[in-house]
């Protein structure tokens, strides 16, 4: 008894003099006490902390021979001959597979897990922006995304470009494209008539077609409902003083329609094509009223706004002949295969290979005539290429660059014809 009072005395002397050297509440801020980390990714990373990782642009094969995946094989536990994902303290982003489109998917794969893994905390380097030969304005906006979450720090360089970025890429990323329209046209008539003929199914495209055509991209309709967005939504759109296209495309977004499904994929395309030639129209002349943004609305209400389709359509059609047979199941149309053969494998495929593999695996180009624009060898199941560069390949609209050629061209060229007066 005399031992235990004596060794219980001694635990209350020495728990007393802690609590005179540093308190209970002193101990507890110590602990709690944030890691002071950088604003902005650093040039350079010589070590990282338990919970830091290392995010580099690598090659598919995780051949990390040069530049920052180097660095991560020999400081921060690469993986040689893996080129994806997490791997010791680091992180690898595929960038040398072709266009920037090709990365994206790469970078929305990091940013989940990054948002799954709070974990850790993530240094992102200029990837793609060294070896790959990208420059910082083509691959910033991959990172728009990530821009908001705690755990990920960005290059200064990033962060700038995304500061001023808007709604610009994300406006492209949205944007709702002619092959789409096109495809989501066949699949709805063929939800109602279960086509066994590809002669039946073209005629009735083609009615809807021509329906499409006479009502216009972005019919009065849509002018009214941009027309109302603005006037009553006029303090929330302009309460910076300059026109918030994100909160304009939320609202336009979650505007109700009681439409059919054909008339849903033609308002889905009408609205798609106004906000982008809104954002494209705001950037040269920053908005700062709703009576500036309708004039020149107005103004666009009196010119052609109307898809040709064109080359989008004859590929897309040229495509249901050649794959007819593989597209129907019992003789009928398939809306699942159509999807899966004419879409979803080949971005499987970019995204697993790159785009360099795909382009010499399914692809053969045009002949002299245009030698820099490739073309899928079983035609549908892929869009047409066009190679700028060394690696990079774009996608075309059909024969030649198309409006690839120059950046915002329909756009440009809508921009000047309404004010050139």
């Amino acid at each position: 008894m005399k031992l235990f009072s004596f060794l219980k005395k001694q635990d209350v002397s020495k728990n007393d003099t802690n609590n005179d050297e540093m308190p209970i509440n002193k101990i507890a801020a110590k602990v709690q006490e944030p890691i002071k980390r950088p604003t902005f990714t650093p040039e350079k990373i010589n070590a990282l902390l338990s919970d830091e990782v290392f995010v580099f642009g690598s090659n598919l094969a995780g051949h990390h021979g040069g530049g920052a995946a180097r660095v991560a094989l020999d400081s921060f536990g690469a993986i040689y001959g893996q080129g994806v994902g997490l791997q010791g303290q680091s992180y690898a982003i595929p960038t040398m597979q072709g266009g920037v489109d090709t990365i994206v998917p790469y970078v929305d794969e990091f940013i989940d897990f990054a948002k799954e893994h709070t974990q850790y905390f993530f240094y992102v380097t200029r990837i793609g922006c060294g070896i790959a030969g990208f420059k910082d304005q083509e691959v910033a906006p991959l990172f728009l995304k990530a821009l908001k979450l705690n755990n990920v720090c960005l290059p200064e360089s990033f962060v700038q470009i995304l500061n001023n970025y808007h709604l610009k890429e994300s406006c492209k990323l949205k944007e709702y494209g002619q092959v789409r329209t096109l495809a989501d046209i066949a699949k709805t008539l063929n939800e109602k008539n279960n086509y066994y003929s590809l002669e039946i199914l073209l005629k009735d495209f083609h009615e809807v077609l021509e329906k499409y055509k006479q009502r216009g991209t972005i019919p009065v309709e849509t002018f009214h409902i941009i027309h109302s967005i603005l006037n009553e939504n006029n303090h929330l759109l302009f309460s910076g003083g300059k026109l918030d296209l994100n909160q304009f495309d939320e609202i336009l977004s979650n505007k109700n329609y009681v439409y059919d499904k054909i008339e849903n994929i033609f308002q889905k395309r009408s609205n798609a094509k106004i906000l982008r030639i809104i954002q494209c129209f705001n950037e040269r002349k920053q908005y700062i009223s709703p009576n500036q943004l309708i004039s020149d609305l107005e103004k666009l209400h009196h010119n052609n706004l109307n898809d040709s389709f064109d080359y989008p359509l004859f590929f897309f059609e040229r495509g249901l002949s050649n794959l007819w047979d593989k597209i129907t199941t019992n003789g009928r149309l398939d809306n699942e295969l159509l999807e899966d053969i004419m879409f979803e494998q080949h971005k499987e495929k970019v995204k697993n290979l790159g785009i360099n593999t795909v382009i010499e695996m399914d692809y053969e180009d045009d002949g002299p005539c245009h030698p820099e624009v490739y073309f899928p060898r079983e035609v549908g199941t892929g869009p047409v290429y066009v190679k700028q560069g060394h690696r990079k390949f774009v996608k075309s609209c059909g024969e030649g660059k198309g409006p690839n050629r120059t950046p915002d061209y329909y756009e440009e060229y809508l921009f000047m014809r309404i004010h050139s007066c």
